[in-house]
């Protein structure tokens, strides 16, 4: 498998019109199998701080399953988001120019012909229906401080468009932000707020998650599991408590590689198809019914039906146990014999002095 290899950072920054600051993060990278081995600059994020850190999280969960690494191998995703944190403090300038957001079948074109239905729809939804128009008729010319707003809504995170299409990273002056940007602080108690977390291990990949009591959920293989927690837990408590990422996913990743086995008493409800799911989902639970001898005669399973995982068949191949994990979380419950899963809160001395070691490292 192929990954893409990170060679460098730079981030600039300015003063919207508005008085916000927006940034533009650029990355030199270049393919892993694809030789010769030339990188090139290429911006990934455009936009307001919170913005471009959710862009951030999203390439640091591809650091923990390999697919984003540095020449030297593998990246830790807390040391991946620290980095970009560190530089997005102290960015270059990034003087005002005019882009001319043309429109063709090029590939680099600002605007593919392809994409103008996205265009329009990202413009509407950020309330610039009245520069619709203008935009996807093709000659629209642009200033990067005066109309950052409508720039982001194209090219932002949440934008149709990546922002390698209007910047470069030679746009960006050598000259450093002055001292007025300030960012978020470091919150010592930043550690306080990670959920209670408890995990088993479901096979050798798959790890079976709840967060806060909450049901429990297959969270996927390891690297899956821990990619999911940088994203959808580890980013909204960063936007709050600045320095969270960076003590928190180690701790968590820990928990992953130490949790035990699936207990063979746990309970396991299915439902066939529950609404608003595909046909093929019924179809992975017809497949389940059939190795566990639970199908009818045409092969499809009962609407609900439950075993226990220890009753799961080892054979052929492990294909029951395959099926199980492919199953959406709509269809599953797991009910635990005793809800004794070993939740380790951060306040023990073994994350403690896990977490207190990685702050002064830092």
């Amino acid at each position: 498998m192929s990954a893409t290899i990170l060679t460098g950072k730079k981030v600039g920054a300015f003063q919207a019109a508005d008085g916000e600051w927006m940034f533009a993060l650029f990355e030199r990278t270049y393919e892993k199998n694809c030789y010769p081995h030339i990188d090139q600059w290429s911006a990934m994020a455009f936009g307001r701080y919170a913005d471009v850190m959710r862009r951030v999280f999203r390439h640091a969960s591809s650091c923990e399953g390999g697919m984003l690494q540095s020449r030297a191998g593998y990246i830790r995703p807390e040391n991946y988001i620290a980095t970009w944190r560190s530089l997005l403090a102290k960015p270059f300038r990034l003087p005002d120019q005019t882009i001319r957001l043309d429109v063709s079948t090029s590939f680099r074109a600002a605007i593919p012909e392809a994409s103008l239905d996205d265009v329009r729809s990202s413009l509407t939804a950020a309330g610039f229906a009245e520069r619709v128009d203008e935009v996807v008729g093709g000659q629209a010319k642009v200033s990067l401080y005066g109309d950052a707003a409508l720039l982001e809504a194209i090219y932002g995170e949440s934008g149709a468009l990546s922002a390698w299409r209007v910047l470069r990273e030679h746009d960006c002056s050598s000259v450093p932000v002055a001292a007025d940007l300030k960012l978020p602080s470091r919150d010592s108690s930043a550690l306080d707020r990670m959920p209670a977390v408890r995990c088993y291990k479901i096979d050798d990949e798959n790890r079976l998650v709840s967060f806060d009591g909450q049901p429990w959920e297959n969270a996927g293989w390891q690297y899956s599991a821990i990619g999911g927690f940088i994203t959808d837990v580890a980013y909204p408590i960063e936007m709050e408590a600045a320095g969270f990422a960076k003590a928190a996913v180690p701790v968590y990743r820990e928990l992953m590689r130490n949790g035990a086995p699936l207990p063979g008493e746990t309970v396991i409800e299915i439902t066939r198809l529950p609404q608003g799911l595909e046909d093929y989902c019924a179809r992975v639970a017809d497949e389940l019914a059939g190795y566990l001898g639970l199908a009818d005669g045409e092969g499809h399973a009962p609407e609900r039906f439950s075993f226990r995982f220890g009753d799961v068949p080892a054979e052929p191949r492990g294909s029951a146990m395959y099926k199980l994990c492919n199953l959406r979380s709509q269809q599953v419950k797991w009910t635990l014999p005793q809800d004794t899963a070993s939740t380790q809160s951060v306040d023990e001395a073994t994350s403690t002095d896990l977490v207190q070691m990685i702050l002064e490292l830092d």
